[in-house]
């Protein structure tokens, strides 16, 4: 891999730590559109449009179509999402 692909990668390879062991991590990104999650990385597991936790699974072959819409966001439904689960939690 050349430096100049490397550099693709890392800039693509986004996370932002939101709170202790949970992060928005950039999942895909695809014909310009970037999906993000909102993963506790201690626990394994991806906060879901219902603002619940549920199982992130380990091989991207068990990730259904209905996980990835559930799990799966833009940035700004992402930080609203976690905006609300923070509110809701407190």
């Amino acid at each position: 891999m050349t430096v100049e692909q490397k550099e693709i990668w890392f800039n693509k390879a986004l996370k932002f730590a939101l709170d202790g062991k949970i992060q928005l991590i950039m999942k895909s990104y695809l014909n310009g559109i970037a999906k993000w999650a909102i993963i506790d990385t201690e626990k394994n597991l991806v906060l879901n449009s219902n603002l619940e936790w549920e199982i992130e699974p380990a091989f991207v072959k068990d990730r259904t179509e209905s996980f990835l819409v559930r799990a799966r966001f833009d940035f700004e439904t992402a930080i609203s999402l976690y905006d609300q689960f923070k509110q809701f939690s407190q």
